[in-house]
């Protein structure tokens, strides 16, 4: 309440405060010269007169100097830290330079006032908290503990009885009259000769059913004001006192505005009787809605989702269940929030006030009013309300309860953040189990197998959405023949879900139209340019290039879609925000989009799979670096800030979906060079990570969309990747077929790079199925035209594949050279990785000379670069060659539990051969 750091107190002992720290005043002659100034504040003060208060008659001869080093030193201590002084000197005179407001009792007055206002406005909640905070400013007697003129204290202390009078008046008013019977009976017994107070006394002992006391309080006030006054009451006093003897209804609790008698109003809408799921949930909020007697505030309950997300189903739900808690009243309110005109609260206001049987004549026309009369009426009951459909904070504030008996239940497709009280409830889509339990029951005339191909695709295009799943059993029930396979047909086709989920006056298009034209022109264009994207979940940058704009000044609209629920945060993967929009909704905005012109469509999908290009090319470019990798191509990137790439593992574990869908959608969209170069992009994860079904799938989508376009290199590129998965998955003859054809290709357009690498591939399917002299001869062409072309990368690689393969054929010596060579130019690329692998080699070769012990040096050495880089598919050949070590040491038990893990990791990625070489392995040891 207060206004700036300054602060001072006359309401109890006097007291000068900074930032609510108390500040020293000095010894009691200083404290009696700063509270003559305080009450004085503003006006001059004569030094004269100073010395009257202090000394009275006789004042020492240094009383003038003495009053100067008073104010010297009050000035040192009330000197704020901004170095300004309060205390001025006019001539002779002093003065304390204050506003009011910097003054309990400015302050006091100011509140005091304020009350009174809207006492007068009969705003009773409000006049007794604006009244409550003016008597909190004291902190006991007025000028506590210093000499003070009498006046001055009567008259303060007259001012702290009125207010105090005023509140209990406003009191009075919310029905409180039970309550304040021993407060006004103390009140009394403090202020005898006190008219409003025993006239407030006789009042609440009425209302509360007690004339007979009210009666009695009155004939012992009159007698002591006759005995020691010697006057008789006033004419106001008595005619209350014959109110009473009549019963008057002015003065009984019956007749009293906030107790009119009333029908209680009941105004739920039917519950829903096949209402599922959910079930924690409703738990949860009906604990909450549990009258707790010692509550000063109301229950809100702020259930905010998207549109047809079951709101309001729920709201209903828990009003029915807790109804018979609050036995004064339910309310109902449809605040239409989603149409052009929502209800204005006076309107709302103005509706529950009839429901408790204000006459429409006297409802106040004046919002404020209408609220304080609301509140007047239900404090002190216990009331629930369910407030359906919100607009907004500035809707729901006039049409909250005031008092802890109440309960609010609120919805609305809005966030409703800047409201000041009330427990958030996001509410989001059913669970799949809730939802195919809906489905179930909604299905019974038809057929709903939870375990059929059909049901779970109708569960998934419909989302959990409640509304939807309502749609398709009304349609299935009201529609003879249909089959939950046809209504899975149907909503199969994105663009013509909507049309389908549409039943009477049940239509999932018409409800999430509702919000999407609620917003800002430019808030719809970046909405609906999110059914451009590949996927339902997307990083913010994505929506940014999408709607053409920067990536760094989306937030603010992306905002006002998540405080609309029309997207949804999700994660925050690498510092970017990522969000996800409803499948419903997104087929919505691919409608919307549809509209858009051709071309724009189309650069809006270049620029965001470009995005997703350029940051995957980052990405890739901090993993181990691959011989599989071709040189880029020509499609075009769009640049972006590379922080989100920082952790590359992390991020292309977050972007593995998108990727997927980028390729399918460049695929679809005729751009076989995105497609491929996407696809080749990812492999270097997903050859990391050991993906290989995702792997084969997304080059299979992008290969097809390389022949397509007619992509050459595109094409030799991916049939490489699709070799090397064979090679993985040992299916030799497909890889074999898959890195010719990728050889010829590379041959006929001119690629020697792309030569070298699938000879590469093949040297591997050589060496697996038994033909090392082959292998060698295929390895020294590879490695002659990586040579030549001068990739270190792929000569190291081959140096490494010869050396194996010239182990094959026991030319261990010429295999350590060709190591040793591998080795240098690993150091020369500084490349852990390739290090890695060539000590594995190493390991192999040592183990073949039968020097396990040093052998096993190499290997460890590997296994622990591998571990660091997070390589654990090869980590798992390492080991697997660790288990062949600890078998010839004799280490049995401990190559058995280093073989269980490396089996384990094998079986996982589809590696049939290495994992079939544990089990022989482990076979071995079992059976010794």
């Amino acid at each position: 309440m207060r206004i700036g750091e300054r602060f001072y107190r006359l309401l109890g002992e006097p007291a000068a405060e900074w930032a609510g720290v108390d500040l020293p005043l000095g010894p009691p002659q200083a404290r009696r010269l700063f509270a003559l100034l305080l009450i004085q504040a503003g006006q001059l003060v004569s030094s004269d007169r100073i010395i009257d208060e202090l000394w009275g008659a006789a004042p020492p001869a240094s009383a003038k100097v003495q009053v100067q080093g008073l104010i010297s030193g009050l000035r040192r201590n009330l000197r704020s830290p901004l170095g300004d002084q309060p205390i001025l000197t006019r001539g002779a005179a002093y003065l304390l330079d204050v506003r009011p407001e910097e003054t309990d009792t400015g302050l006091f007055t100011r509140l005091a006032a304020e009350g009174r206002e809207l006492l007068m406005r009969q705003c009773h909640h409000e006049a007794a908290q604006r009244l409550r905070e003016a008597l909190a400013l004291w902190r006991g007697p007025v000028l506590a503990g210093v000499p003070a003129a009498a006046e001055v204290i009567a008259r303060w202390e007259d001012q702290r009885l009125s207010v105090l009078e005023d509140r209990i008046e406003a009191e009075l008013g919310l029905g409180e009259h039970d309550r304040l019977v021993p407060e006004l009976r103390d009140n009394l017994a403090t202020a005898p000769f006190r008219e409003r107070t025993c006239g407030q006394l006789m009042i609440a002992l009425a209302r509360a059913g007690r004339a007979a006391e009210a009666l009695d309080v009155y004939g012992k006030w009159r007698q002591g004001l006759v005995d020691e006054l010697g006057i008789e009451p006033s004419p106001a006093i008595r005619a209350l006192h014959g109110e009473i003897l009549r019963d008057s209804p002015g003065v009984t609790a019956c007749h009293h505005p906030a107790y009119r008698e009333s029908v209680v109003p009941s105004q739920l809408p039917p519950g829903i009787p096949d209402f599922v799921g959910r079930d924690a949930l409703v738990a949860d909020l009906l604990a909450e809605l549990t009258p707790d007697e010692e509550r000063e505030t109301p229950r809100v309950l702020l259930l905010t989702g998207a549109g047809g997300i079951g709101k309001s189903s729920l709201a209903i739900r828990l009003a029915h269940q807790v109804a018979e808690a609050y036995p004064d009243g339910t309310l109902f309110a449809s605040l239409r929030g989603t149409t052009n005109e929502p209800r204005p609260p006076e309107a709302v206001l103005a509706g529950f006030l009839r429901a408790f049987g204000v006459p429409a004549d006297a409802v106040p026309a004046d919002v404020d009013e209408s609220a304080c009369l609301f509140r007047s009426l239900v404090h002190g009951r216990r009331v629930l309300l369910v407030l359906d459909d919100a607009a907004g904070e500035a809707q729901l504030r006039p049409l909250l309860p005031a008092g802890g008996g109440c309960a609010v239940l609120v919805t609305s497709r809005f966030a409703l953040d800047g409201l000041e009280i009330g427990r958030p409830v996001p509410v989001d889509v059913l669970p799949s189990a809730d939802a195919a339990a809906l489905l179930a029951r909604l299905t019974e005339s038809g057929e709903f197998d939870e375990d059929s191909v059909a049901a779970q695709q109708v569960l998934e295009y419909c989302g959990g959405l409640p509304l939807a799943l309502r749609i398709v059993g009304s349609r299935i029930g009201d529609r003879s023949g249909w089959r939950l396979a046809d209504v899975a047909v149907e909503l199969s086709v994105e663009r013509r879900r909507l049309d389908w989920l549409r039943t009477g006056d049940l239509a999932v298009r018409s409800s999430l139209s509702l919000g999407y034209r609620q917003l800002a022109p430019d808030r719809q264009r970046l909405f609906r340019r999110l059914g451009l994207l590949p996927t339902a979940d997307f990083p913010a940058w994505a929506a940014a290039l999408a709607d053409g704009g920067e990536p760094d000044r989306v937030d603010g609209a992306l905002e006002d879609l998540r405080h609309r629920h029309m997207i949804q945060p999700i994660s925050r993967d690498s510092g970017t925000p990522r969000y996800r929009v409803h499948e419903l909704l997104r087929a919505f905005a691919v409608e919307e989009v549809g509209a858009e012109p051709e071309r724009e469509r189309a650069e809006a999908v270049e620029r965001v799979l470009g995005g997703w290009l350029w940051l995957a090319e980052k990405a890739a470019a901090r993993l181990p670096g691959s011989v599989l990798r071709p040189e880029p191509g020509t499609a075009a990137r769009t640049a972006l800030d590379e922080t989100p790439v920082a952790e590359p593992l992390s991020w292309f574990q977050s972007e593995l979906h998108s990727l997927e869908a980028a390729v399918s959608q460049a695929a679809a969209a005729g751009l076989g060079e995105l497609a491929w170069e996407i696809a080749v992009v990812a492999a270097s994860y997903f050859d990391h990570s050991g993906l290989y079904a995702e792997w084969s799938r997304c080059h299979r989508r992008a290969l097809a969309a390389a022949r397509t376009s007619g992509c050459a290199r595109g094409e030799a590129a991916l049939l490489r990747g699709i070799g090397q998965i064979h090679l993985y998955w040992d299916d030799y003859p497909e890889a074999t077929r898959t890195l010719t054809e990728s050889y010829r290709i590379s041959e006929r357009i001119g690629d020697p790079a792309g030569r070298a690498r699938a000879l590469t591939g093949l040297c591997v399917v050589a060496r697996s199925t038994g033909r090392p002299g082959e292998s060698r001869e295929t390895a020294k062409r590879a490695l002659a035209i990586f040579t030549e072309i001068g990739d270190v990368l792929g000569m190291a690689h081959l140096h490494t594949s010869y050396a194996v393969a010239s182990a094959d054929l026991d030319l261990l010596d010429e295999a350590e050279a060709e190591l040793d060579e591998a080795w240098r130019l690993c150091v020369e690329l500084d490349d852990p990785h390739r290090m890695a692998l060539v000590l594995r080699r190493q390991g192999q070769l040592h183990l073949r000379r039968r020097d396990p012990r040093v052998a096993m040096s190499c290997l460890r050495r590997a296994l622990d670069l591998l571990e660091s880089l997070s390589d654990e598919l090869c980590a798992a050949q390492v080991r697997l060659d660790i288990g062949r070590t600890y078998t010839t040491l004799g280490q049995r038990q401990a190559a058995a539990k280093v073989l269980t893990g490396a089996s384990s990791r094998f079986t996982g990625a589809g590696n049939r051969s290495s994992a079939a070489a544990c089990a022989r392995l482990l076979g071995t040891l079992t059976g010794a």
